[in-house]
């Protein structure tokens, strides 16, 4: 009777170093995913500072925009308001216009017969040949070369006062051989030619006067019109100026938006491609210790965040926000023996908590001390000094190193390590040693 082979209980040796060698590599597969997916937070936090940034970017503009309109409107009603401002002025003027001009025509008339009136011996009696020519040689010919004379002191302060003559264009002068009578005699004179002229200027303005008066408000008008017309002008060029920067800076805007949007959609498809890779690894190896759990692996568990698949959700407006995310307990290792052919990694202690803001205060302190000296040893070597400084610093740049690593990586996995004892050990045994020297010194 022949008898049945015996079924394996469990596989062969080269089975299971090929089980071990395909354990292994799921694990190694899985560990190289988690370090790619590391940096999904840091890009989701960018992308939504490039849509904050590109949101305050257009509400700059719309701003800008805004506020060049309100200035084309400003000006616009700036400019009508003076035009209309002066219209009215024109209005309430052109009653006194004829008045100016009949003014300006007697003021005239009496300058030109002034001008006529030449001085000569004849009516000027006391006045000789030899003081009409000195006046002349002054300038002073005719009655509208001065206008008065009054009394003053001598142009060189000597000899007591004299008679100055005021011409008509400010000046005054000093002719020798005019005392107070011949200035009478002159002034006199001049002011019956003065009075002759008054008589004579015309009472009222001519027609031909009040049309070049009415003419000359007309043509104003019409400026002050045109100018007003043109305001609004100005104001539509001032607005489709600034609505063609708008468009422009809009349209800039946007496709550099769409550019950005395009890259963060091929960035973000990438890592979903690594998370889903990276749940297929994980599936795979459930599955694998699941049907391999009697061959004596090793089973351990521990908290690993496992970035989501799914962007997450963010606001498009306002300052980023920190959103932690989803964190999954997975089971790598089945319970069993540790295989001495392939030693586990030691676990890291994980804490949920940031390094608090109180470890920089030994920081600060030992810094400054290493600025200003502190303590101040009196008697001793420079070398002690200097050790103490150097101390200083070199535990303030230990604890400070090892504060901002963990916030650093607190910030970017929601999870740091905790500061190592070591630092807190520094801190009070270097207390102790420069109480120490301090007390030796004092």
């Amino acid at each position: 009777m022949s008898q049945k082979p015996a079924a394996s209980a469990r596989p062969t040796s080269p089975d299971r170093a090929a089980l071990r060698a395909e354990r292994r590599r799921l694990r190694e597969a899985i560990r190289a995913k988690p370090s790619l997916l590391r940096g999904r937070a840091a890009f989701e936090k960018a992308d939504e500072r490039r849509r904050f940034k590109a949101s305050v970017s257009r509400d700059k503009a719309n701003r800008a925009y805004q506020a060049a309109l309100t200035a084309a409107e400003r000006d616009k009603q700036q400019k009508q308001q003076n035009a209309a401002t002066e219209l009215r002025a024109l209005d309430n003027d052109q009653q006194n216009s004829e008045a100016r001009e009949l003014r300006l025509l007697r003021e005239q008339f009496i300058d030109n017969a002034l001008r006529r009136a030449h001085l000569s011996v004849k009516e000027l009696n006391g006045l000789g040949a030899g003081l009409i020519r000195d006046l002349a040689t002054r300038g002073i010919r005719t009655a509208a070369d001065f206008t008065g004379v009054s009394r003053g002191a001598a142009p060189n302060g000597k000899g007591g006062d004299v008679m100055w003559i005021h011409m008509a264009s400010g000046h005054r002068v000093h002719i020798n051989g005019i005392g107070e009578h011949r200035a009478k005699v002159l002034v006199e004179w001049r002011q019956s030619y003065v009075r002759r002229a008054e008589e004579r200027a015309p009472k009222r303005i001519t027609l031909a006067d009040r049309q070049r008066i009415e003419e000359a408000a007309k043509q104003r008008r019409a400026e002050l019109e045109a100018r007003k017309a043109s305001a609004e002008a100005v104001a539509n060029e001032a607005r489709t100026e600034a609505k063609r920067v708008l468009d422009a800076a809009l349209a800039r805007l946007a496709e550099a938006d769409r550019a950005a949007g395009r890259a963060a959609a091929a960035q973000r498809t990438q890592y979903d491609v690594v998370a889903e890779e990276l749940a297929r690894l994980e599936e795979q190896l459930a599955a694998f210790n699941a049907a391999h759990s009697g061959l004596g692996f090793r089973r351990r568990s521990r908290d690993r965040p496992i970035p989501s698949a799914t962007p997450t959700p963010t606001r498009v407006q306002g300052p980023p926000t920190r959103e932690p995310l989803p964190r999954v307990r997975l089971n790598f290792y089945p319970p069993a023996p540790v295989d001495p052919e392939q030693p586990e990694p030691p676990l890291t202690r994980v804490s949920t908590r940031r390094p608090g803001l109180w470890w920089l205060i030994p920081v600060v302190w030992y810094l400054g001390s290493a600025l200003t000296g502190t303590p101040v040893l009196i008697g001793a070597p420079p070398w002690v000094a200097v050790l103490l400084a150097l101390g200083h610093l070199a535990v303030s740049a230990y604890i400070l190193g090892h504060w901002i690593r963990r916030r650093r990586q607190w910030k970017t996995q929601e999870a740091a390590t905790r500061m190592p004892k070591l630092a807190l050990n520094m801190i009070w045994m270097w207390l102790i040693v420069v109480l120490s020297i301090a007390t030796q010194y004092t």
